[in-house]
């Protein structure tokens, strides 16, 4: 959310990465690596979303995407950032050209993304002038039916020095959960049943237009809209057949303004970014709870928050083999909370009080990256200032917190071996959060008539310092990684018992101090027939724990594993698929404890006329949903989803090409909405 982008020309970013490599599609680089796509099979038929989980280091877990167990900062297409992930759907893998992974976020970017980033650049067609794609899909779910479809499109138009690209999406979507949970008090259990239906419709559009001038300048503009609306009821029915139910009606709308300036400064590929940013989201919600039909409790809020981000940044390459990078970015946060109706009772609690939230962030950073002899380094500085102000306009009460560091990072690369077959990478990054500012706001959400979870105004932003290193041989064929971080003021959702009914229990962020981690990742890409690829990889994190919550210490060694395989096949006259299992053992977290999950899933597409049409089902065929224990004192609350994992979809792609050959220029946000929220 808070970084400097900007962009090196082609030349030099080849010169200071490109090692040698024979009959490979991928390149080690000084931060990564290069994964050059166009044409290759793992491509064919899906769309970019399903590609990324072939790649190396990289995994799709809980939504969203891990490097080496780290989870991804930003996602860039053709050089521009992606702040709706779900964009990526409408892209077919088809267009990639290549695909660059950066295992940590660069001193360019803000402080708080420790993940890497991933850079996709698209393929340019063939006629060139115009071309996309046109997708409808609709999905069937064992629990409930034909449950979600959509129709969306990506549009890219180019006439001389303008380009106009346009992604949109409409879906509606409908679910059913069910769940039981089991809470132990003192010397007794209550057990209850719950049972959870929503519906809700999605729109998102994204526009941008830019003109590339004579002088090689470029000036464009980008605008980003997404609407949802949510309606959510949940029933829970206990022992004593007490029926009681939480009804959320949410009414969202996000836009994104931003206007982008890049030009030359000398024939040496020497250039100057300046970037401005506006992002809104504004909320509209109504909770109703009831007991036995009754309605008992009601709140209707509203939520705005405001994002203002301006950067400028600048690029002076010396040499082919050495870069100087440097530049500063400004963002200011104002949230406010408004709850229009507040009623309560002693089972239901919701909150009456306002609240404004407000944060500035600014950051000042200087790279250089280059070679000696064959080692590649990359090598940067930031200073980041993270303030944090709350007014509780209720009490007329403000607060305000106040954080600065000087943050490094170090990347470096070896190639060695015959042919430089295999390389040596060593990364290490310091890290400070983002303003949790959602965190921070005194909204009461409750999750079902037993659980809520309440925001801290205290909270802190998280730091920490994040080691990583790699061992790549056989031209990528076996990668080991080995990874150590410690952070501070970690965020930490704390179970607590409410004061005035003892059946009910609520989350609340809290600072932890001063923990490590220790982690290992083994992975082996292999190709045994010219049909069939796979990824095997394999994952565990070691985490010592000392710490007393809520009177338990806990002080033992936990050890959480991953286990993945991928697999994609392609067969003559356009068929093809994937294969791909997953499983996470039984692991515990301070006063929780994640029971195992697994799911086995894939996909299966035919292509016609040219690979133009494509048409594809994608299947959940096994699986095991989470449960999840929790500890408060003496207390244990056990939560199990039940819900039948089993799903059926199917998609159509149409994509189109035509005109002159010519690549397109696209504004992206530089900004984004992020939540922290409790995991359950």
């Amino acid at each position: 959310m808070l970084a400097v982008t900007f962009q090196l020309q082609a030349q030099k970013e080849q010169a200071l990465n490109e090692v040698a490599v024979v009959a490979s599609r991928t390149v080690n680089t000084t931060d990564g690596y290069v994964s050059s796509l166009q044409g290759a099979d793992i491509t064919k038929g899906k769309p970019v979303v399903d590609v990324l989980g072939m790649l190396p280091g990289i995994s799709r877990e809980g939504g969203g995407f891990k490097i080496n167990g780290l989870a991804v900062s930003e996602i860039y297409i053709d050089g521009n950032k992606l702040s709706d992930k779900s964009e990526l759907d409408n892209i077919p893998g088809e267009m990639i050209d290549k695909i660059q992974v950066r295992y940590l976020a660069g001193s360019n970017q803000s402080s708080a993304h420790s993940g890497g980033t991933i850079m996709i650049t698209l393929r340019r067609p063939p006629e060139g002038g115009y071309y996309g794609s046109v997708n409808v899909d609709a999905g069937w779910h064992r629990t409930c039916n034909f449950a979600n479809g959509g129709v969306g499109g990506m549009f890219n138009y180019r006439y001389k020095g303008f380009s106009l690209y346009d992604n949109i999406r409409f879906s509606a979507d409908k679910y059913r959960e069910t769940s039981t949970q089991e809470v132990f008090i003192g010397n007794g259990y209550l057990f209850s049943d719950e049972e959870s239906r929503w519906n809700g419709l999605d729109f998102r559009n994204r526009l941008s237009v830019s003109s590339q001038f004579s002088t090689g300048a470029t000036l464009g503009g980008g605008y980003y809209v997404g609407t949802n609306r949510l309606n959510q009821k949940s029933v829970t029915v206990g022992e004593k057949s007490v029926r009681s139910s939480v009804e959320n009606r949410d009414n969202a709308i996000a836009q994104e303004a931003t206007v982008k300036f890049t030009m030359p400064l000398n024939g040496n590929g020497a250039s100057m970014e300046l970037a401005a940013d506006y992002f809104n989201r504004h909320n509209t919600g109504k909770s109703s709870y009831c007991i036995d039909g009754g309605n008992v409790a009601s709140n209707k809020e509203k939520t705005n928050l405001d994002l203002w981000k301006f950067s400028v940044g600048f690029t002076y390459p010396h040499s082919r083999k050495f870069t100087w990078q440097f530049g500063a970015s400004a963002q200011y946060i104002y949230s406010h909370y408004d709850p229009i109706e507040h009623a309560d009772n002693d089972r239901f609690h919701t909150t009456g009080i306002p609240a404004n939230t407000n944060g500035f962030t600014p950051i000042i950073y200087a790279s250089t990256k280059g070679m000696v002899w064959k080692l590649r380094y990359n090598i940067g500085l930031n200073w980041q200032l993270n303030r944090i102000g709350y007014h509780d306009l209720d009490m007329d009460k403000k607060s305000h917190n106040t954080q600065w560091a000087l943050n490094p990072t170090i990347q470096v690369m070896m190639p060695f071996g015959y042919r430089r077959q295999h390389a040596l990478m060593l990364n290490y990054r310091r890290t400070m959060g983002d303003i949790p500012y959602t965190a921070i706001s005194p909204i009461v959400s409750w999750t079902d008539a037993c659980n809520y979870s309440v925001g801290n105004p205290e909270l802190k932003a998280q730091t920490g310092d994040i080691l990583m290193a790699g061992l790549s041989l056989f031209m990528n064929r076996l990668n080991i990684t080995m990874l150590y971080a410690h952070s501070h003021d970690r965020i930490h959702w704390q179970t607590l018992q409410d004061a005035h009914n003892p059946e009910v229990f609520y989350t609340k962020p809290v600072n932890i101090n001063g923990q490590g981690m220790w982690g290992l990742g083994v992975e082996w890409i292999g190709t045994p027939v010219k049909w069939w690829r796979f990824k095997l990889s394999g994952r565990i994190e070691i985490t010592p724990e000392d710490i007393t919550l809520s009177g338990v210490h806990y002080g033992k060694t936990r050890f959480r594993e991953y286990f993945y395989i991928n697999n994609n096949v392609t067969f003559p006259g356009g068929w093809g698929g994937m294969l791909n299992a997953n499983l996470e053992p039984t692991y515990r977290n301070y006063d929780r404890t994640y029971h195992a999950v697994y799911n086995i899933g894939g996909r299966i597409y035919k292509t016609f006329m040219a690979e133009c049409l494509q048409v594809g089902i994608d299947f959940t065929a096994f699986g095991n949903r989470r449960k999840l224990d929790r500890r408060q004192g003496e207390n244990t609350i056990s939560y199990k989803y039940t819900t039948p994992v089993q799903y059926v979809g199917l998609s159509v792609v149409w994509n189109f090409s035509g005109g002159k050959k010519v690549e397109v220029d696209i504004v992206e946000g530089i900004q984004g909405y992020r939540e922290t929220k409790d995991n359950r």
